[in-house]
């Protein structure tokens, strides 16, 4: 499917009259995860009408039968395979009917207002075409979930530059920043985000050719480029556990997520640098896999690191 893929070209890709929120969530083996994050949107649904999309990316946990049987109120595409994220997430973005649609994790738990709080930001922000809630850790600490968008160093470093002290938050993941100013973005945390239909119907859906990780941030990107916006909304509270999926294959998620790096700016750079980028970002994934077959747990120890920031600038 083509990035390009929009409204114009597409005229079911318009909103039924009945409907404002389509929820999206992909999943993959994550069962429990998945029935846990419906409850939460069944116990603190938007106000308006709303319906529920779950893409599955052949599961092979029950994860079908269960929610046939505790959320038959959700519409369920089942695909044979796992197709990726983006695949995935325009699969619902194409059977959704909603004006806004909500794409999600299967891992995190909705708050009371949530879903209400990111469509009254893109209601009264015309020019805001993806709302982010602020993410919590399980534990109730705070995570980050806004950044710029990334430079080729940050990307090759692997590090995150936090904001310096009495300064404006920088850098491609802002830790350290206090979450609580609504206020434009490079790019947020993927776990949820709420998207306005007009503005995929221009930019167009996800790239596909971002098999997991990295796929988010290039549409993000796009976002900005169109002349869109992405902002936060700090009244919006989503609790993310994070890594449900990822955690079933770290090697794979290695692999992929440095096929993102290269691809994302592999698009924004000139053609011959193309093998420049594949090596360097080619010998970064070398490096994080031999670390992983040596026992390295990265995206968790990634996430400690982060935790433990956000609970010293707390």
């Amino acid at each position: 499917m083509s990035e390009t893929l929009a409204a114009r070209s597409r005229p079911e890709f318009a909103p039924a009259a009945s409907i404002d929120v389509s929820v999206v969530i992909v999943n993959w083996n994550a069962r429990d995860a998945l029935l846990a994050c419906l409850a939460s949107l069944g116990r603190h649904p938007p106000s308006c009408p709303w319906e529920a999309i779950v893409v599955d990316n052949g599961s092979g946990d029950g994860s079908l039968a269960a929610l046939r049987a505790t959320a038959p109120w959700a519409t369920v595409i089942a695909n044979e395979r796992n197709r990726g994220l983006a695949a995935a997430n325009n699969q619902g973005l194409l059977a959704s009917r909603g004006a806004h649609i909500l794409l999600s994790n299967p891992d995190v738990l909705y708050t009371d207002g949530c879903v209400d709080a990111l469509r009254a930001l893109l209601e009264r922000r015309p020019g805001a075409a993806f709302a982010v809630p602020r993410l919590l850790q399980a534990d109730g600490l705070p995570q980050t979930s806004a950044g710029d968008l990334p430079t080729l160093a940050e990307a090759l470093r692997g590090s995150v530059a936090a904001r310096q002290a009495g300064g404006a938050p920088s850098g491609f993941w802002w830790h350290g920043w206090a979450h609580d100013e609504e206020r434009p973005i490079g790019h947020g945390g993927e776990a949820a985000y709420l998207v306005r239909r007009s503005a995929v119907a221009e930019i167009g859906m996800q790239d596909e050719r971002f098999p997991l990780d990295w796929e988010g941030i290039d549409w993000s990107a796009r976002v900005h480029e169109a002349g869109w916006e992405v902002w936060l909304c700090p009244s919006a509270v989503v609790l993310h556990e994070g890594g449900v999926s990822i955690r079933q294959a770290p090697l794979r998620w290695i692999i992929q997520s440095h096929v993102g790096m290269y691809r994302y700016f592999r698009k924004r750079r000139p053609a011959p640098l193309a093998p420049v980028l594949a090596a360097a970002f080619g010998a970064r994934a070398g490096v994080k896999l031999a670390r992983a077959l040596a026992g390295a747990r990265l995206y968790e120890q990634a996430h400690e690191r982060a935790r433990l920031e956000e609970a010293g600038d707390a």
